[in-house]
């Protein structure tokens, strides 16, 4: 489908002063480009340049929810003990206790849900 105007193709200069300062310059065509660096050549002596094609990407925008707790929350922010998982390098003297267990004798334990012997 041609609707008689000519697709404009913007072309992208990146080239490096003599000095190391990187440079950028947009041309409306390919012509304009290439007139452009011939310029940089001859009159600011820059040899490092090149030319790049433009296309637009399309994007969307889409809305994004994010879900925080009010200011007045009643669960109290985590505290340095609470957010690690472990102790650094596994230093047992950083655990909190921990509840023993009342040893079971085996035989009060093996009569219980013997559902697979035969």
């Amino acid at each position: 489908m041609d609707t008689g105007e000519e697709q404009v193709m913007t072309h992208m200069v990146i080239f490096r002063h003599p000095e190391g300062k990187p440079g950028y310059h947009q041309a409306e065509n390919v012509d304009e480009a290439v007139r452009f660096v011939e310029r940089l050549r001859n009159q600011e002596h820059v040899t490092d340049a090149r030319i790049f094609r433009m296309e637009e990407v399309p994007i969307e925008f889409r809305t994004y929810y994010k879900v925080e707790l009010a200011a007045g929350s009643s669960s109290p922010a985590p505290t340095r003990a609470d957010a690690r998982s472990e102790p650094a390098n596994g230093d047992a003297a950083e655990l909190a206790p921990q509840a023993v267990l009342d040893p079971v004798p085996v035989e009060a334990v093996a009569g219980r849900g013997r559902r697979f012997s035969r």
